[in-house]
């Protein structure tokens, strides 16, 4: 339910587009995953977003607000829920893809830079509001260790999963 009065700008449109977007994309793909790797995955996504937008949101940080204040609204979560997504579209294009011992390296690389590409948006239209001196590219590291983290996740979690259903 959205707040009453609430008026649009291009911050909310954008999550609310992205969000819409991502989860209507992420149904129409061919199922790969049961419901509970899907939802662990979209918990992944909207977990790992949330934690680091408050970890280096608040003191001793605080190097960015998100949406128009400082504080935790209705759109800050909406924005945390619509990251869910990235983490399922993560996964499931990689196990589509072809795999050889280089193939982790330049997947992870490539969807550190579309992570880029997507903060650089969402920073533009107003979600994020950098301060403190803290640049897009500080994100990176952060990127690069959640993409690897995943990957791991994927690993050792969904793939023997799926090897056991296929037993």
């Amino acid at each position: 339910m959205i707040p009453k009065g609430t008026v649009f700008n291009s911050n909310e449109l954008f999550i609310l587009i992205t969000g819409v977007t991502a989860y209507t994309a992420m149904l129409l793909l061919p199922k790969r995953f049961n419901r509970q790797q899907t939802i662990t995955m979209l918990l992944i996504g909207a977990f790992i977003s949330t934690f680091f937008d408050n970890t280096v949101c608040i003191n001793p940080f605080n190097y960015y607000n998100v949406n128009d204040t400082p504080f935790t609204d209705f759109w800050d979560m909406l924005s945390f829920v619509m990251f869910g997504p990235f983490a399922y579209f993560f996964i499931y294009f990689y196990v589509v893809i072809r795999k050889n011992r280089t193939t982790y390296f330049f997947y992870i690389t490539i969807w550190a830079l579309i992570s880029m590409i997507a903060e650089a948006l969402a920073w533009h239209v107003g979600v994020y509001h950098y301060k403190n001196g803290y640049q897009l590219f500080f994100s990176l590291p952060i990127y690069l260790i959640v993409l690897t983290a995943t990957m791991v996740y994927y690993h050792y979690f969904i793939q023997k999963e799926c090897i056991k259903i296929k037993d």
